[in-house]
Order: C-alpha cells, then structure tokens, then sequence
C-alpha cells in the first residue's frame, strides 16, 4: 500500500517537473568561462532565442554580448559607448549549451560518458553533438538529472569552459535583449587582430 502511494507520488512530482520546464524557459544565472586560458565571469540571461551575457575579465575590461537568433545577429557593447556588430555563425545551443525547448529534438544527439562529481553533485557527463546553422557542433556537457540547464559545458578540447551557477528561472524583461540607446556603431574587429596597415 505503501509502496502504491509512493510510487503515484513520484509520478505527480515527475509530471509537475516535466510542466515546469516544458514552458518556453527563462532563466539567469551567474556564469563563469574560460576561453584559451583566459577567464571571465559576470550575468547571463536566457529567454530561448536571445541571450545577454554581462561579463568581466581580470584586467577589468567589461562587455556585454547580446545574441539574437530571430535577427541572426551579435552585438557587442563596450563601456565608452560604443558597440559592434556581426553575424551569427552558430546558435544559441551551439555557443552556450543551452538547448532550449525551441531546438528541434532530432537535431541533437546526447551520448551518456558516465557520471562524475561536479561541485558536490552526482552529475551525468554527456558528449552532445547539435546541428547549428547547417552544421554539427560538439561539446561536453555535466548535467544533473531533471535539471534543463547544465551545471558545465566545454568543448572537447578543453580550451573553452562554460560554469552556469545559481539559476533563478523567471521571466525576462524584453529590453536586457536590446541595444541601449546613444550608442556609436563601430567596426569588429576580431581579438589579437589589429586594425590598419602592418
């Protein structure tokens, strides 16, 4: 009898887990990467095909990089004012490894590595190979069962590492995914790559 009533009961907890993320997920969280030994931390933001990250680096240089899949486009927003613009070449789910419930399922491909302990947690280690834009993307993700966000992403070389902490799903306010007024477009320049003749 028991038994019975523990077994309906974590089918309702189940259900109830499945309805809370199968809505179009918002959420924030803190956020710490590296990228070729060099870190950055700050806020990231998610509301399915727009993502806003405010970050810093040790220097103290500080950026935000707003992402728009329905304008396909990336803006870069420095402290002076000013800001850059560029195509994107891949995702959402691609560059974060946030895999929204937008992303059409048969475009992903999860293979289960085992499980590991990530921050005091029993975590599953998956390698995930996702189409973007025509082409496949793969990274490593840790991920706790039931949760839609991962707590780590990283490519398969190790070189880029993405820790997504204390995630707060809630709605997001339209205008975080905007371009702030008064702002000066200028060129992109990609880093380590100088401008002008040699």
């Amino acid at each position: 009898m028991l038994i019975d009533l523990l077994k309906k009961l974590a089918a309702f907890v189940s259900l109830l887990l499945f309805s809370a993320f199968s809505w179009a997920m918002s959420f924030e969280s803190d956020i710490e990467f590296s990228f070729d030994n060099e870190r950055y931390w700050g806020r990231f933001r998610y509301d399915g095909d727009k993502v806003r990250m405010d970050v810093k680096d040790l220097h103290g240089n500080e950026e935000i990089v707003i992402m728009r899949e329905d304008t396909n486009t990336c803006w870069f927003v420095n402290r002076n004012m000013t800001y850059s613009e560029v195509a994107m070449k891949f995702g959402i789910a691609a560059s974060t490894g946030i895999i929204g419930d937008h992303i059409d399922p048969g475009k992903v491909r999860r293979q289960l590595l085992g499980m590991e302990m990530l921050n005091g947690r029993a975590v599953n280690k998956y390698r995930v190979v996702i189409d973007s834009c025509g082409k496949p993307v793969e990274f490593i993700e840790w991920q706790c069962p039931g949760r839609p966000v991962p707590l780590r992403v990283a490519s398969p070389e190790g070189n880029s590492v993405i820790e997504y902490r204390n995630v707060l799903f809630r709605a997001q306010e339209y205008f975080r995914f905007q371009l702030p007024e008064g702002l000066k477009k200028v060129r992109f320049d990609m880093p380590g790559k100088k401008s002008g003749k040699a």
